[in-house]
């Protein structure tokens, strides 16, 4: 596990405060899904098309960030993408909710295909497609065991936890042991046969209900802190 933010303790994450990021390898954990845009440029290659299947309870999908945004992210360190300001509303550029417009509209010719699994909530308005909640492991083991062939691309993979969860204010776990089993196997075939070159986690620990919950979670999906 290589530490890129220290995990000092177990605090508010909101919209833009970073208590964690670690890596094993191409596999990225963070508590603030608003890295996951500076971690898939970590693994990325220019000039190279990449899919992107987005699993989250949210679209994050503000086109906030884009008319604030002159930057070069193949450039950018980690430092500077956290303290990158957007001055009028005194908050940092990226956020939670705004990173994956950037890479779509900014980084356009790096996009092959994309694909959402956001229960319905509105990721189809600029991603390809929407993937019911009952379709998702069907989809991720078919692609990621080459049953069903997309294209040649590489996968960029952004995982939210929260996508288990119910909505607040009970919190409950949606699906079954088995139904995470299965997803967590269908990823890491993809992240065995290079399929996916990238997979950004995030635990959203106040969207799961608790750092535990999210934590507990991210041990079924093979990984801990």
């Amino acid at each position: 596990m290589k530490t890129l933010i220290p995990l000092a303790h177990r605090g508010l994450s909101a919209s833009s405060t970073d208590n964690v990021l670690v890596s094993f390898d191409n596999v990225y954990i963070m508590d603030n899904h608003r890295l996951a845009l500076w971690c898939w440029f970590q693994e990325i290659e220019k000039e190279t098309r990449y899919n992107l299947l987005h699993i989250d309870a949210h679209p994050d999908l503000s086109e906030s960030a884009l008319s604030h945004f002159n930057e070069n992210l193949w450039e950018m360190d980690l430092k500077t993408y956290r303290e990158t300001w957007q001055k009028d509303i005194n908050e940092p550029l990226f956020r939670w909710d705004n990173y994956i417009e950037v890479f779509l509209q900014k980084y356009a010719t790096s996009v092959g295909k994309t694909y959402s699994a956001t229960h319905q909530v509105g990721s189809h308005k600029t991603l390809q497609s929407e993937i019911k909640s009952f379709d998702l492991i069907k989809f991720v083991t078919a692609v990621f065991s080459e049953k069903n062939y997309i294209n040649e691309h590489q996968w960029i993979v952004n995982l939210d936890l929260d996508y288990f969860f119910s909505a607040a204010p009970e919190k409950c776990e949606l699906f079954s042991e088995e139904f995470i089993l299965k997803l967590s196997d269908a990823i890491k075939l993809g992240l065995k046969n290079k399929m996916i070159k990238v997979i950004t986690i995030s635990l959203s620990p106040e969207c799961c209900g608790s750092w535990e919950k999210a934590e507990m979670m991210l041990k079924k999906f093979g990984y801990q802190l």
